[in-house]
């Protein structure tokens, strides 16, 4: 670790707080959302960390200005398409270290034998090109060659973008001079595998220059998952979460078994479970097949959640569930969390929402208790007295035989499995199973029943969802799914998903009811409402032509068309006319339809001098 104490202050994005940080990884990465402010703060860092035996440089996201393709005259672009004028590398160097750009990248290679040596080998051996810096007439320009074939071109005109990005960020990564290096966005126009490629290359460079002049620190703002290279828990603490007016978050402790879990899961972190870095809004789930059927639904329903900044992201087990929870509540990222009944009984994830003080204050607030672990523990006892009785009872009830079965295989050391098998019965035949108690196991069933309903909300006060009714399998339509025995899994979810890809939006609709409800809930979901501002516009139009008539301006179909304040051509594009009837009175009745492209299904109108904004609709 590198101690350097940082005071950042900025205040039209977060007022009066100050983001303060005082150890600092040799990578660290800066992550959020578009808008959150990640290249203001950069800049920041740069000029604090440009101090101290630290000399920084900042290449930004428009870093490639200089070495476009083709100049587009007065918008500007490929001010250096005739090379480097020799007489003025030093400014070219000033300038472009001044305003983040890596044009003169190329300048240092022709300074540099031993960067140049080290690009070349690069091209040559990866791509199979050949680099050349040329003096032209008192400039200098950069041309490349394919080794096997073709004849010599300029870099900056017939270069593809990515090959400029690399040859550029790697004389950065190399040049000597500078040791704190903030790359933002470096994945621009890398292919994944050459994303992959420049990490690894940073990080043989990465370390603390004031303790091996060889090595440099990186700050990297990028939103590829490729670029998040977590082998330890030191590099998870490195990431910086960047929100919309709030000040940026990081992990500082850790408990000693969410590190061990989070070891244990490190290995396996994929580019799909580091989305939730860049997501304000993610939702984590235990496995693969809840991820899958829930994605799904949403997209055969129509509902893009990724437009709320959401996505669905499997992590493995209630464990992982429970790290990831604490992981976003330390880094302030507005997790959600949805999980099967037995996560109320069992596990981590019952414990860490049971401390979170969003649940405390509900269970306060809606007087079911001090504590809603002591809650949960209550409703336990009272799903095992339950259980005993029925296992002491004798019917002739099918689904009871069918219950009493399951409970019996079940050893004490499976009580949790009892209480919820016995939970998921009650909700499924409440009234058979009261035909196996006495009235104070009755009086126990009904307070099941209604504390499991409040401690599902108390659940939801931390966003943390469960599924009523068990697993996710438990909304499935397509197989004979045994409620109390949940053993055929993959068979059951290729059966279902196959079934959601073929299903139309209302048969899905109609079938997932419940699912669907859950679901709504649970992720955030923005709709788009294109109807209203369809409705602004039209509704302006409509102005127009009362306004017209009234004024004697138009008096048919062919007069409203060419009115040039009506401008029919240009709202045409978004519905048509159908027919206007006009009285001597300057009374009329016109008829319009709304086109399909824009709504899917054409939508017709009819108004006359009366409508208004207050009661026209869509």
């Amino acid at each position: 670790m590198i101690t350097k104490n940082i005071d950042i202050s900025i205040p039209i994005l977060w007022g009066n707080e100050h983001f303060i940080k005082n150890e600092w990884g040799f990578i660290n990465y800066l992550v959020g959302a578009n808008g959150t402010g990640k290249s203001l703060l950069a800049e920041q860092i740069k000029n604090q960390f440009n101090s101290d035996g630290f000399r920084s440089r900042y290449l930004n996201a428009e870093r490639l200005i200089g070495l476009e393709k083709q100049h587009e005259g007065r918008f500007g672009g490929a001010s250096l398409r005739q090379g480097f004028d020799i007489s003025l590398f030093a400014d070219y160097k000033s300038r472009a270290e001044n305003h983040g750009l890596s044009s003169s990248g190329i300048i240092i290679l022709k300074e540099r034998l031993d960067i140049r040596i080290k690009i070349e080998a690069l091209l040559s051996d990866i791509f199979g090109k050949t680099i050349r810096l040329v003096e032209e007439g008192g400039f200098l320009k950069p041309k490349m060659q394919n080794i096997n074939a073709g004849e010599e071109y300029n870099l900056s005109e017939s270069e593809c973008h990515g090959l400029k990005e690399l040859i550029t960020l790697l004389t950065f990564l190399y040049d000597p001079t500078k040791n704190c290096i903030i790359f933002d966005e470096p994945e621009l126009h890398l292919h994944p595998q050459f994303q992959s490629f420049f990490l690894q290359e940073i990080r043989k460079v990465a370390g603390n220059p004031l303790v091996d002049p060889t090595k440099k620190v990186f700050f990297i703002i990028t939103h590829s998952p490729y670029f998040i290279d977590l082998k330890s828990i030191d590099d998870l603490k490195n990431i910086l979460v960047c929100h919309l007016n709030k000040v940026p978050t990081y992990v500082t402790e850790l408990d000693t078994h969410d590190e061990l879990t989070l070891k244990k899961f490190l290995p396996r972190f994929n580019t799909h479970h580091k989305q939730f870095f860049f997501s304000p809004n993610p939702v984590f789930v235990e496995g693969y097949t809840d991820q899958q059927i829930i994605s799904t639904i949403f997209e055969k329903i129509g509902i893009n959640i990724g437009a709320s900044g959401s996505c669905i992201i499997d992590v493995g087990g209630k464990d992982e569930l429970a790290v990831f929870y604490k992981l976003c509540k330390s880094l302030k990222i507005n997790c959600r969390i949805i999980a099967d009944l037995d996560a109320v009984f069992r596990g981590r994830l019952r414990r860490v929402v049971s401390d979170d003080e969003r649940s405390q204050n509900y269970v306060q607030h809606q007087g079911i208790g001090a504590n809603l672990s002591i809650e949960i523990g209550d409703l336990e006892k009272h799903l095992s007295g339950i259980a005993t009785r029925i296992l002491s009872q004798t019917t002739t009830i099918p689904q009871l035989i069918e219950l009493k079965g399951k409970l019996s295989s079940l050893t004490p050391e499976e009580e949790h499995s009892k209480r919820v098998s016995t939970l998921l019965a009650i909700l499924k035949y409440d009234s058979e199973i009261r035909t196996l108690l006495d009235t104070p196991n009755i009086a126990n069933l009904n307070l099941i029943i209604g504390r499991i309903s409040q401690l599902h909300n108390a659940f939801k006060s931390c966003n943390t969802f469960i599924f009523p009714k068990g697993e996710i399998e438990h909304y499935y339509t397509q197989s004979a799914v045994d409620y109390l025995n949940i053993s055929n899994k993959d068979t059951w979810f290729h059966t279902e998903r196959d079934y959601i890809l073929q299903a139309n939006e209302a048969d899905i609709n109609r079938s997932y009811a419940d699912l669907i409800t859950i679901l709504k809930e649970a992720v955030p979901v923005i709709d788009i409402e294109i109807k209203k501002h369809i409705k602004f516009e039209v509704f302006e139009w409509i102005h127009r032509v009362q306004t017209a008539i009234a004024k004697g301006e138009v008096n048919n179909n062919d007069d409203l068309i060419r009115n040039a304040k009506i401008n029919y051509t240009l709202y045409n594009q978004i519905l048509d006319l159908q027919n206007i009837t006009i009285n001597d009175d300057r009374t009329f009745e016109c008829r319009i339809t709304i086109k399909e492209t824009l709504i899917e299904v054409p939508l017709e109108i009819n108004f006359n001098q009366t409508t208004n904004a207050h009661d026209f609709s869509i």
